[in-house]
């Protein structure tokens, strides 16, 4: 990684993040959460009774007020290569109104567009306020009815749409051809740096937390960094290439718009990657011992935080949990771990159980 390699100095390596989870699904939802999932296997779907996200939690307790989404996620939903959606990427019992904008679409393709971001030809702001107040007086008369139905969330979906619908700072910030094409092409033309790129231009306009997550290629077809066989040449001819280049130029660019004091960029996964390889010179799941960054934000760059022993199966020097890097996380972000919310039951629960890594932001 030549370019990301010039850009060490910003980033802060964490090399002992440890937990017992081999699955895909589960083991995302932990590290995306910091809480672990209350069962352990592979394909089956996100639920609303998982965990929030942590931009679920962002979304709650550090609202914008700008008429912007405060959680975007792109540029597609994760899920198996069964089709199952990986939990932990949603609100989950928080309710659907702290869920995320989702954009499915990839932003380096040349039609690329967020679908529904404009009224309908010939529906002005009055007849589009109108349509949310009727349909929130139905959503009303339905619960009254069944006295199941969570009014608050849906009224508070049916409001954010109309600010979506008529924000003209949504529109520009989602338009990545006002970068101009030198800019596009310093942070790649595939998918993941036009997602960086299009993250950035969130982030800019006021958009608190933006996740971008490995995409696939081609649908069905495993593309992501599950290295199950050849390992080595898929590393080297697919999916750095498609990483070095817009990684680096994204800690450039907000370091030069003066962003990154203030702008926290996380690299993670959900587990590591088996320390010896199989018979097919690939690496399998391996939750015991990992590795993920951090870069702006105030982190001490130039860092290696936690070690693991000689062969990287598991740490024995600083052992982090994915509840030490939400609560690091939350910390950074302006919130307090410890701060409790409550579920639907009216249950307490903190943010975080983790702590604060501490020894890492002051290193």
């Amino acid at each position: 990684m030549p370019k990301l390699g010039e850009v060490v100095d910003k980033i802060g390596f964490i090399r002992s993040v440890t937990h017992t989870d081999n699955n895909h699904s589960t083991g995302a939802h932990w590290m995306l959460t910091g809480h672990k999932h209350p069962i352990s296997r592979e394909n089956f779907g996100a639920r609303p009774s998982d965990w929030p996200h942590i931009g679920s939690l962002v979304n709650k307790f550090s609202p914008s007020g700008n008429g912007l989404p405060n959680f975007v996620a792109l540029p597609e939903v994760i899920g198996t290569t069964a089709g199952f959606i990986t939990p932990g990427q949603n609100a989950g019992f928080l309710g659907r109104r702290f869920d995320p904008f989702v954009v499915d679409s990839h932003p380096d393709e040349p039609d690329f567009h967020v679908p529904n971001m404009t009224p309908t030809q010939g529906l002005s702001r009055q007849r589009l306020r109108d349509r949310v107040s009727l349909m929130e007086g139905f959503d009303q008369f339905r619960s009254d009815l069944s006295g199941s139905l969570d009014v608050a969330d849906l009224n508070a979906v049916n409001r954010h749409a109309y600010d979506l619908l008529t924000s003209s700072k949504v529109a520009h910030a989602f338009d990545l051809e006002a970068e101009g094409m030198p800019e596009r092409e310093r942070y790649g033309m595939r998918t993941f740096g036009q997602s960086a790129l299009l993250a950035r231009r969130l982030l800019e306009s006021g958009v608190k937390l933006v996740t971008v997550y490995w995409h696939r290629d081609m649908p069905g077809v495993d593309t992501t960094w599950d290295t199950h066989k050849e390992n080595f040449n898929g590393l080297k001819d697919r999916l750095v290439p498609q990483v070095d280049q817009p990684i680096a130029h994204l800690l450039n660019d907000l370091e030069e718009r003066g962003m990154l004091d203030d702008t926290l960029v996380v690299w993670s996964s959900e587990f590591g990657r088996t320390p010896k390889v199989n018979k097919n010179a690939g690496r399998d799941h391996w939750g015991k011992c990992n590795t993920i960054w951090m870069a702006g934000a105030g982190i001490p760059g130039g860092q290696m935080y936690g070690k693991s022993d000689k062969i990287a199966s598991e740490p024995v020097e600083d052992a982090v949990s994915p509840a030490d890097v939400s609560a690091t996380i939350f910390h950074l972000l302006g919130l307090d771990p410890r701060t409790h919310f409550h579920d639907a039951l009216g249950r307490p629960f903190p943010l975080s159980e983790g702590k604060v890594l501490e020894k890492f932001l002051r290193s």
